[in-house]
């Protein structure tokens, strides 16, 4: 038992090693968008620019990422990958929101239908040059 747990601690010592060196010690990396975006069973927008994403973690999976993307094709978007997000505060109750559009999904990981992500958020912020900046992350844990 105690060979076991040794060698089970320098398999991870190594892992996290590894990992380490190669992500700089913040334990990211750059990955493209379309694989982040994947992650939540979605795809990149077809007109997405200035796309930058990165996963985080070892085990489990996460991904972050930030984009711009015409402000007259979030919806159509959002409605066709996301439509599980929880609706809106209804007017008058006050919300956490702190930009134009927060879309939240939580998926059930024990569903036949959850592949990837489980919980996804997409911060929407209208920019008055018709565009919208996106900040995306998922998580499978």
């Amino acid at each position: 038992m105690l060979i076991l747990v040794i060698v089970s601690g320098l398999v991870m010592s190594a892992a996290y090693s590894a990992v380490n060196a190669r992500h700089v010690g913040d334990m990211s990396t750059g990955v493209p968008c379309k694989e982040a975006v994947e992650f939540a069973m979605a795809e990149l927008p077809e007109r997405a620019t200035n796309a930058e994403c990165e996963n985080y973690g070892v085990m489990d999976r996460s991904y972050k990422g930030t984009w711009r993307m015409p402000q007259a094709d979030v919806d159509t978007w959002v409605t066709r990958y996301f439509p599980d997000h929880e609706p809106p505060p209804a007017p008058g109750i006050p919300s956490e929101c702190e930009v134009d559009l927060c879309v939240t999904v939580h998926r059930d990981p024990m569903a036949e239908t959850t592949k990837g992500a489980y919980d996804i958020a997409l911060d929407i912020h209208f920019t008055p040059d018709g565009t919208a900046h996106v900040s995306y992350s998922s998580t499978d844990y």
